[in-house]
């Protein structure tokens, strides 16, 4: 284990911080609590909108144009399955109990991924250390992009501008069949600082991912006359749709030119205090379209999000109204953007980080 980076204590901004945190709970004990149970609600519907399709998908698989459009349909929902619940529940936000969350949120095996080392990386990292280059678990790359401003490009590197649309819908098989098993064997990955494995989780591992290539992959080729090459060709229009809707709603709060990227000082530490490190490294999506509003859950109140990670996403309006105009009162730091805006950023700073000095010339 790796000793963890400390963020600087300052104590106006820890005066700050619990003024804001007094503001919001304030204005959470206007609201209704009921309306948690919209998060239940989703829990069932959502699922069964997702198998709903995967069934509909078997009865015609005689239409392999029409397989593959239910299949581009599941890797949508996908999306929004982990957006709006798969994210709430690992931050035990949709029922009382953490126990009930954890068994929810097994879902997010059966729809390929890896419940347990994804919240490793996302809560033991990502929360603590927003784009932090070598402690951010969810955007460090180390491979064919450079994300980090600050990160040594190599030569390849300098033309990410023009193949990374090519590399984004690969996001979501990769995440399945590689980064998952990356993470789980070989111990120079940056979730293996925090992150000691049970073994019981390796088991759970092999199983949900055999269970994963057997629904989607196996049983179609049984219950239908597809062949193998049209079940995999299934599973890519999954996962390549799942992946461009991801790519845009995942990196667009955190991976832009408007974001910066904190750097460990030569004690390997921090110099921002953590409060503000969530500003200046975090944006949100605005609710300009009809997609943004009913389906991003906190990822777009991300701000909000980060500072107040325990809040339910169905408080997040209200919750980030408060938030903003705390910060125009205060003079913090506060984004938001429309999503073509947000991912316009996105591009702008894989370009200019495709002509950051290269490795050999340093």
């Amino acid at each position: 284990m790796n000793t963890r980076p400390r963020h600087i204590k300052l104590e106006n901004d820890k005066y700050l911080f619990l003024e804001l945190k007094k503001h919001i709970h304030e204005k959470i004990d206007t609201l209704p609590v009921s309306r948690v149970n919209q998060l239940k609600l989703k829990l069932f519907l959502y699922p069964l909108v997702y198998f709903g399709i995967y069934i509909f998908a078997q009865f015609r698989a005689d239409n392999i144009a029409l397989y593959y459009f239910l299949f581009s349909l599941m890797g949508f929902m996908v999306v929004v399955i982990f957006c709006e619940l798969i994210h709430e529940l690992s931050h035990n936000n949709v029922f009382p109990k953490s126990s009930n969350n954890r068994y929810a949120l097994m879902l997010f095996d059966l729809l390929g991924a890896n419940s347990y080392i994804w919240q490793q990386r996302h809560l033991k990292l990502h929360h603590h250390f927003p784009n932090v280059n070598g402690w951010d678990a969810d955007i460090d790359q180390k491979g064919p992009l450079c994300i980090f401003p600050n990160e040594k490009n190599k030569s390849f590197q300098k033309h990410q501008h023009f193949y990374v649309f090519l590399l984004y819908p690969l996001f979501m098989l990769n995440w399945l069949f590689v980064r998952d098993f990356r993470d789980f064997f070989s111990k120079d990955r940056t979730v293996r600082k925090v992150a000691r494995i049970p073994w019981v989780e390796y088991c759970k591992l092999f199983c949900f991912k055999t269970i994963y290539v057997l629904i989607i992959v196996i049983i179609p080729m049984i219950l239908t006359d597809i062949s193998v090459v049209q079940a995999i060709g299934g599973l890519l229009f999954l996962t390549i749709s799942g992946s461009i809707l991801a790519m845009i709603v995942l990196l667009t709060p955190h991976v832009n030119s408007s974001n910066e990227f904190p750097q460990l000082d030569l004690n390997d530490n921090i110099n921002t205090t953590w409060f503000r490190h969530q500003l200046i490294s975090t944006n949100d999506i605005d609710n300009s379209n009809w997609f943004t509003r009913n389906f991003l859950g906190n990822f777009n109140f991300h701000v909000a999000h980060h500072l107040f990670p325990n809040i339910s996403s169905v408080y997040a309006p209200e919750i980030t109204q408060v938030l903003k105009s705390f910060c125009e009162k205060n003079k913090l730091p506060y984004r938001s953007y429309p999503i073509s805006v947000a991912f316009k950023k996105h591009f702008e700073l894989i370009k200019k980080n495709a002509f950051a000095p290269l490795e050999e010339d340093l």
